[in-house]
């Protein structure tokens, strides 16, 4: 029996170029829900692909896995994709710092994430200043 996607939570068009033609891809992701065995998931589907899901033990889990597989597929495509109105190339589906490798892997990894953005913003401020004088 196919299961229904349920209701949509999330609708985000992306601009497709290939061979000097555009066109739009859309991603839609559904409302997380309880699984007869205990386990959530979270529909997602990307125009012209079946129907995936994010999984977890909460609706959070399956929400952040579906975010996750959306990134996934939409970084297989060979095609350049952007989201409408951004940078080209950004989709706007960042990768998900993840907690399946325990507290003290996670907490590392944003210390590094932190460091890095905290590098940016200095550098960009310095480079700004210079700018106005």
């Amino acid at each position: 029996m196919k299961r229904q996607f349920g209701e949509v939570i999330g609708i985000r068009r992306l601009d497709k170029e290939e061979r000097q033609k555009k066109s739009i891809l859309t991603v839609t992701m559904g409302r997380p829900r309880q699984r007869t065995d205990g386990d959530w998931e979270c529909p997602f589907r990307i125009t012209g692909l079946k129907t995936q899901y994010g999984y977890g033990v909460d609706s959070i889990q399956a929400l952040s896995t579906a975010l996750e597989g959306i990134r996934a597929v939409l970084s297989q495509k060979e095609s350049r994709l952007s989201w409408l109105g951004g940078e080209r190339g950004y989709t706007g589906f960042d990768r998900l710092v993840t907690t399946s490798l325990g507290a003290k892997f996670t907490k590392r990894i944003n210390q590094v994430i932190d460091r890095e953005i905290i590098t940016f913003v200095k550098k960009f401020e310095r480079k700004s200043r210079k700018g106005k004088k």
